[in-house]
């Protein structure tokens, strides 16, 4: 999949600095690690879990009023993206650049994905190597988004899932959320008071939801693609709920009644990394944070299971494109 939109904002050409904004409100930041862009957006509680090796670069640009955030998200380098928003936020997104594949709570995003995060069960995305993100965010209130009151209120229900994913769109509909969302950021560029205004959230909530219900020609998702996600969904709340010990392959074919081919097969279509990967994946991202504490990259390689220091250097390197004792130094008088 490759999506372009030539028209849409770069955080590049807004970049400030580090916490910065300029005159128009808009908030730009750059990122080396992709746990740190994790908490860039206040709120939904999300973990990046960096999958290909390489040195992260990523960027945020953002505008906030009062209950609505507007934001432009890139990533280099595929990232498992994980959160879950507060029950009456409403927060969705539209790629505006991707490079190869990425896998939207279990499901293929192709150009015509509208990406739904908000849901009680919370959200799962594996980005493509180079993705940027177009996104909303709005605080609107169970009578906005809750079915039940929606009905007894007598204001008409809105065909909307109950849980994140990623929805097919009829394509004109979704050109046409696109054009209204990188519109509304130019607008609140120039204009930032516009984003405080109870009116436009309002009038801005309305078409929202009213486009999404219009245009959502969801299809049933592939049985085989399905099975695979729950299966490596499964396997990752395995992992993380053993963060101290992370099990071995073995352990979770065995947990799971799965064989290791089975096991492969689903990380692979889910996750485009084998388990074994993605297990390393986990601890290399855990002693990077563990760098950041402690006074030793002996101290951090060892709590997390890697006993060859040569070849955990090398890995490390690898992965996020610096050596672990350059990580070390940063952070040791921060």
């Amino acid at each position: 999949m490759h999506v372009n939109a030539a028209s849409s904002p770069s955080p590049s050409e807004v970049y400030l600095g580090p916490g910065g904004a300029n005159r128009s409100g808009v908030e730009a930041l750059r990122f080396g690690d992709a746990e740190e862009q994790a908490s860039a957006l206040a709120g939904w509680n999300q973990d990046y879990l960096q999958l290909s090796a390489g040195a992260f670069q990523g960027e945020i640009s953002q505008l906030q009023g009062r209950g609505i955030k507007l934001f432009v998200e890139r990533v280099e380098q595929s990232v498992l993206q994980t959160g879950v928003l507060p029950r009456d936020v409403l927060a969705v997104g539209i790629p505006l650049a991707a490079s190869g594949t990425a896998l939207f709570c279990g499901k293929p995003c192709a150009a015509d994905s509208f990406h739904v995060f908000s849901g009680p069960s919370g959200f799962e995305f594996r980005t493509s190597r180079r993705h940027t993100m177009l996104g909303i965010e709005l605080q609107l209130g169970r009578g906005w988004l809750n079915h039940e009151d929606l009905v007894q209120q007598h204001v008409g229900a809105w065909d909307l899932p109950p849980q994140a994913g990623a929805l097919r769109m009829v394509p004109a509909v979704l050109a046409e959320l696109k054009a209204y969302l990188l519109s509304l950021f130019q607008s609140a560029r120039a204009n930032p008071e516009l984003l405080s205004s109870p009116a436009v959230m309002a009038a801005v909530g309305d078409f929202l939801l009213d486009r999404m219900a219009q245009g959502n020609c969801e299809r049933t998702l592939p049985v085989d693609t399905a099975t695979h996600w729950k299966l490596v969904q499964q396997a990752c709340n395995r992992v993380k709920d053993q963060l101290d010990q992370a099990p071995t392959v073995a352990q979770l074919c065995q947990d799971l009644g799965v064989s290791r081919r089975t096991l492969q097969n689903g990380f692979q279509q889910v996750l485009d990394v084998s388990p074994l990967t993605y297990l390393k994946a986990v601890r290399l991202g855990h002693a990077r944070r563990a760098l950041k504490q402690v006074g030793s990259v002996t101290e951090a390689a060892t709590a997390y299971g890697f006993w060859h220091f040569g070849h955990f250097s090398q890995d490390y390197q690898a992965m996020f494109g610096e050596r672990p004792s350059q990580t070390l130094r940063r952070h040791a008088h921060g």
